[in-house]
């Protein structure tokens, strides 16, 4: 946000300043332990663990030797790159940080600031459920009406892998289902009307709405051992939805995620009024094989400045 009198400014930062601290205070009060990761990472290596990032977005530094380093455009990567080599076995991590991430957009550098969570070292469904209800708190702590979704990577990847797909082919499905353009879809699988999954991927988009019905609708379609699984583990999370204050909770079997490591339940949070998500996350195990041990992970991330946009043009902050 830009402001031509520098004492709206001041006021609109320490209204950031507040933000952050009412947040922090929310999660250190459940055992979260503040860790600040580095901004430097290696080009080469961040490209090869993400082979689907988007090139033209990432700030480049070039080395006095020649090298290229960039600024981190994702914490969690860089969480993981700096912690996993020294990992230990049975250790258990309930982190939080505050950061930047940077972006190239046109020929400007855009800073967007973060607050996560992450819980690494515990595959349980109580950290599933810690993480949801932890977002859930986040939202409503600053309005009654907002929407938290849940989906399941298990199952949208189950479905895809039906297709034996190539990989333009497969991003560009990402691409109709994330926009939930179901007829643009219909179109570009009508070669594929023999496969037995096609009126399950036709009619994925459609699978959105209150959490056991659209559980059930789904399991009236195809499934494949792959999908099932990411039905079960939906439905064990959400078993605590009713003694709970989930009323705005949906799930998006639809649900597509531009970083596409998650490998479980996947989360975003959003205001009504908003057209950006608030919250972001969900469990990513098998993105940790990527910087060495293989460990249980689960976290979502704040995106500060939009919820401290939407909030201040609310009045509300």
């Amino acid at each position: 946000m830009r402001f031509t009198n520098i004492k709206d400014e001041m006021a609109y930062s320490e209204k950031r300043h507040t933000l952050k601290k009412d947040i922090e205070d929310m999660v250190m009060k459940k055992d979260y332990k503040n860790y600040e990761p580095g901004i430097i990472e290696d080009y080469d290596k961040y490209i090869q663990i993400n082979t689907r990032s988007n090139k033209k977005s990432i700030v480049k530094v070039m080395n006095a030797n020649g090298s290229i380093s960039i600024l981190r455009p994702d914490i969690t990567s860089n969480l993981l790159n700096n912690l996993l080599p020294r990992w230990q076995a049975g250790l258990k991590l309930k982190i939080f940080y505050y950061e930047k991430i940077f972006k190239q957009s046109g020929e400007s550098i855009k800073e967007i600031r973060q607050m996560g969570v992450e819980c690494l070292g515990m595959n349980t469904v109580a950290s599933d459920r810690e993480i949801i209800l932890l977002a859930n708190e986040i939202l409503s702590r600053y309005r009654t009406n907002y929407v938290l979704e849940i989906g399941s990577s298990e199952y949208l990847k189950g479905l895809l892998n039906e297709f034996y797909l190539e990989e333009d082919e497969y991003h560009q499905i990402l691409y109709f289902i994330d926009r939930k353009n179901k007829q643009d879809l219909k179109r570009f699988i009508k070669g594929f009307e023999k496969n037995e999954a096609y009126e399950a991927l036709i009619n994925l988009i459609d699978l959105k709405g209150e959490p056991f019905e659209v559980i059930e609708r789904a399991k009236t379609g195809f499934l494949n051992e792959k999908m099932q699984k990411g039905l079960d583990e939906l439905t064990e999370i959400i078993t605590f939805k009713d003694t709970s204050d989930f009323k705005e909770t949906l799930c998006d079997l639809s649900m597509v995620s531009s970083l596409g490591y998650y490998s479980g339940i996947m989360l975003r949070g959003y205001y009504r009024d908003s057209n950006r998500e608030i919250i972001k996350g969900g469990r990513y195990d098998t993105y940790t094989e990527q910087f060495g041990d293989v460990i249980p992970a689960i976290g979502f991330s704040v995106e500060m400045d939009e919820l401290l946009r939407v909030l201040y043009e609310g009045g509300e902050i």
